[in-house]
Formats: C-alpha cells, sequence, structure tokens
C-alpha cells in the first residue's frame, strides 16, 4: 500500500512540475476507492498546487497527515508528517532528470475525444493516454485537459512504485482531471484527482519555500533506497 500512497506523491508531482507563465493556485481534491479498512484514512485528500514560472509547491493533507513539496528550478524538497513521524528528503534536477532518463521507456499514446465538459471553470477535452509499464503491463488512464492554463506540466515523467506510473508525455495542455485504476495485491483501486478552483492571483517567489525544521531529512538516493526495501518486504 505504501507503493500506491508513495505514487500518488508522484504523480502530483508530474501534474506540478510545470513552467507556468504565470501564477496559478489549483486546488483539488484526491480520491481513492476500494481501500482497505485500515488505509481508509488516506481514501480522501486534499491538495493545493501553486505554479509560477519554474517554481511550483504543492500542500497535501488528509485524516492521517500532511505532506509538501516545493520546487525553486534546482532543488526539490519533499516533507511528511503522519502519525506524529516527521521526514522529508531533497533532489537536485540533475537526479530528478537522470532517474527520468534511467526508465527509458516510450511516451504514451494519446488519444483525443470529441467529449467535453466544464472543470473548474475551464472547458476540458477528454483524452485516453496509455502506456506500457517497466514490467510489460498496459495502462491506460483518463485526463480531462484545458489549454488555457499555459503550463508544461504535462511533460514530466515520473514512476512511483509498482503499478503507479505515470507520464504526461505530449499532453497538450493542463489536466484538470486524472482517472486511474490501480491493483494492489489484489484490490482493485480507482484513483481521481479533480480541480475545484483556480485562481491566476499573483505569488511571490518567497512563497515558493518550505521550512524543514524538525523534520528527518535524506538524500534522494537514500529515499530511493528505503523504497526499493518496502518493495522487497511486500509492504
Amino acid at each position: 500500500m505504501k507503493h500506491l500512497l508513495f505514487g500518488l506523491v508522484i504523480l502530483i508531482l508530474n501534474m506540478t512540475t510545470g513552467y507556468a507563465q504565470e501564477s496559478y493556485t489549483i486546488k483539488m481534491t484526491l480520491k481513492i476507492e476500494g481501500l482497505p479498512p485500515e488505509y481508509a484514512a488516506f481514501g480522501e485528500q486534499d491538495m493545493v498546487n501553486y505554479m509560477k514560472g519554474d517554481l511550483y509547491k504543492n500542500e497535501t493533507s488528509s485524516m492521517m497527515g500532511s505532506s509538501s513539496t516545493c520546487f525553486d528550478g534546482k532543488i526539490l524538497t519533499s516533507i511528511s508528517e503522519q502519525m506524529d513521524t516527521k521526514t522529508g528528503y531533497t533532489a537536485t534536477k540533475e537526479e530528478l532528470e537522470a532517474a527520468k532518463a534511467k526508465e527509458g521507456q516510450e511516451k504514451p499514446k494519446i488519444e483525443y475525444t470529441n467529449e467535453t465538459k466544464k472543470i473548474a471553470g475551464y472547458e476540458c477535452t477528454k483524452a485516453i493516454m496509455t502506456s506500457v509499464s517497466a514490467d510489460g503491463k498496459e495502462n491506460k488512464v483518463t485526463v480531462w485537459v484545458t489549454e488555457k492554463i499555459k503550463s508544461s506540466a504535462a511533460k514530466g515523467r515520473r514512476s512511483g512504485g509498482r503499478g503507479m506510473q505515470m507520464d504526461f508525455g505530449d499532453l497538450k495542455g493542463y489536466p484538470l482531471q486524472i482517472e486511474t485504476s490501480q491493483n494492489q495485491n489484489g484490490n482493485e483501486m480507482k484513483v481521481t484527482i479533480t480541480a475545484i478552483e483556480v485562481s491566476t492571483s499573483p505569488l511571490e517567489d518567497s512563497f515558493f519555500t518550505i521550512n524543514t525544521e524538525g523534520y528527518t531529512m535524506m538524500s534522494y538516493q537514500q529515499m530511493m533506497e528505503n523504497m526499493k526495501k518496502m518493495r522487497r518486504g511486500g509492504e
């Protein structure tokens, strides 16, 4: 299950590692259907994505805790607080790009449909993205995308644990809703991320910082090693 939760964090990064030309504050909800009872508190989460130029910040909260991630163009800083445990990690832009290149997977195929609907006041078009994971499994993701938000966020590419890989490839515009299903240890779970409000009010550069005082911080390499140990342990 931790694989899925980590994957959701990476998914959030994909949505926010954009280079918007103006400031955006995007409030979103994240819902997971089909979670085991012991993880039900993670089923509903609130998210806020902030973007300005090559700066971004994400804040996520649920009944189980909160997390914040910030990128200043050079360093990514991520912290998380769950059950009185405060941890975090940092990663350089070069480390993130190297991890992206190491995946070596083809960009997803994108099929745009004629279906449209309004999300948070923006006209969005439905698209189906099909990709193949490292283990050869085909993954389909439904996105509702708008070209009115000028950001290259969809260009990001990350992977986040077994079965939770996301690559927006050459998607045109910014996704204001994402729908996907994940199978974790025999449990079929549906993940839906939906924007509920978009603001273009200016954001100061100083806003894009995170206070790591009181958190046990680790390097990107240490964080990835911890994830490998969890996968081997079957958690």
